[in-house]
This record gives structure tokens, sequence and C-alpha cells, in this order.
């Protein structure tokens, strides 16, 4: 997978699509929620990134024939994804409701013979930020927007799933469908019964409430003081609310595009490296 250049798109001009996209994606997450096991981590309904498909795909639901759920952002279609990893159903969402939306994939996955509970599917009851679309407004068409979101995680996806930069084992790259960011987790130290004691976790969010526009981040945890803190070459530290070293939207898309790839990477080894060491002394 090669890096795909950020900023023909402006930062702020992707709120209202990553919004829509937000709630696009419960309706992918809701296969997860209906079907599987709930998972002590809940990530039963959380999705991955299938680069072929350039789409955000849910798990395979062995109930309803190994089908999947899948949400494109570049042209806002949900997909039923079966076995062979082809699209077995489509829908593009623009000028389609929510509740049509879940319509569609309930009548779709009947016809494809799943037993479904007799109240349809299962929604995700996450609070996720509010828009219109919630409240039964339709999607609109798809534009640049929605295809420069789909860029920031296939180039997420691509530099995340390369490694952890030396840290030990990561857990699966996630996009979890309450937050909407593509994650992971790296343990990097346990108490003696086997529990968590240390970890890092590493991502990218397309925005969120702290940030309107995409960031990646890295997250020691437990978090350290703020005056604990190393100095980043590259990036800064956020510690309202949560602490982790963070890389701007503004930041990745002001640098060339010939270098945004790597100014990602010095991020992610700078902020790694030093949420190891503080970590190290706890």
């Amino acid at each position: 997978m090669s890096w795909q250049a950020l900023g023909s798109v402006a930062p702020s001009t992707l709120v209202d699509a990553r919004l829509q996209l937000h709630h696009a994606a419960q309706l992918a997450s809701s296969l997860g929620m209906t079907f599987l096991e709930p998972r002590p981590d809940d990530g039963h309904p959380n999705l991955g990134w299938d680069e072929e498909l350039g789409s955000l795909v849910g798990r395979t639901i062995p109930a309803a024939g190994g089908l999947r759920a899948a949400l494109r952002p570049t042209d806002l279609e949900l997909l039923l994804v079966g076995v062979s990893g082809a699209p077995v159903g489509t829908l593009p969402l623009a000028g389609r409701t929510l509740a049509a939306a879940f319509g569609w994939l309930e009548e779709t996955l009947r016809g494809l013979g799943a037993e479904l509970p007799a109240s349809g599917l299962r929604r995700t009851d996450y609070e996720i930020p509010d828009h219109g679309v919630a409240g039964g407004a339709p999607f609109t068409a798809p534009g640049p927007a929605h295809a420069e979101l789909a860029r920031w995680f296939s180039n997420g996806h691509s530099v995340l799933s390369a490694g952890s930069l030396g840290l030990g084992e990561p857990s699966d790259l996630r996009i979890w469908p309450h937050h909407f960011d593509l994650g992971m987790l790296v343990v990097v130290g346990e108490h003696e019964d086997g529990s968590l004691a240390r970890s890092i976790g590493l991502g990218l969010s397309p925005g969120d409430g702290s940030y309107d526009t995409p960031y990646f981040y890295v997250s020691p945890w437990p978090y350290p003081e703020a005056d604990d803190l190393p100095e980043l070459p590259v990036g800064h530290w956020h510690t309202a609310g949560f602490t982790s070293a963070v890389l701007s939207a503004d930041d990745l898309v002001a640098t060339p595009r010939e270098e945004q790839e790597r100014r990602l990477q010095a991020f992610l080894v700078a902020a790694v490296t030093g949420s190891s060491e503080v970590l190290a002394g706890r």
C-alpha cells in the first residue's frame, strides 16, 4: 500500500462528511452487535479497513453465511460482502435516511438467508456526535471530503499496520464505532496477575470533540503528569481530558506531499520513544 497525498481538501471542510460517515458506520457495526457474542472490550461490532474494497468492514458473521457489512466512504455506499470478498449487495446512501438504510440491510440479509431477530438488527447505542441524519435527514451526496477521509483511513491503516515500532505485539488495528478512530494497543507492562499495568495506544482519529479535523495519536497509559512529558520534535502533547502525543491534520498537510509519510513516521518514532521512556519510570 502506497501513501496517498493529503491536503487536496482542506481539513476544516471535512467535518460534515466525517459526521455522516460516523453515523453510517453504525449500519456496518449492527451485524456484529446482532449476531456475535459480546466481547469484554466491546470489540464485536468494531470494523477493520479493507484496502481492496476501500471500505470500513465489519467482522465475519457465521450465522449470516459468512457475510460482512461494509461502508465505502468515497462513494458513501453500504455493502454486504460475501465469503469471496466481493460485494453481494450495494446501497448508495445519498438521498436515503438512516432508517431506510437499516430497512434495506435487514431485507437484504433475510433475502440471503440470514435469520434476524423479530425486532430486526440491533443498533449500536453509543453516544456519538449528533448530526441531522440521526433525526431523519437523508444522507447528502458524497464529494471530495468523503474521498479525502478515505485517504486518511487508508494511510493510517498502511502506516500503523506496518508494526508497533519495536514495542511488542500490538492488538488488532480496528475502527471503533463509538469514537470512530482507527487504533491499536501495545501492552508494555503487566502486573504479576497478568492484568494491564502500562500500555501505549496508537491510532488515527478522523476528528472528534477535541479536534474537529483528523489527527494521529500516541497515548501512554497510565497518563503521565504533564511535567514528566518529554519534548517532541514533531507534533505536540495534548493534556486536556486525555494525554496523548498528537500530529494534527494542519501540521501534516502543511508538509510537502512527498514528505508527509516521513513526517508521520518521525512523529510516531518520537512519540513512541517518549511514551516508552516516561512509562518505564512508573
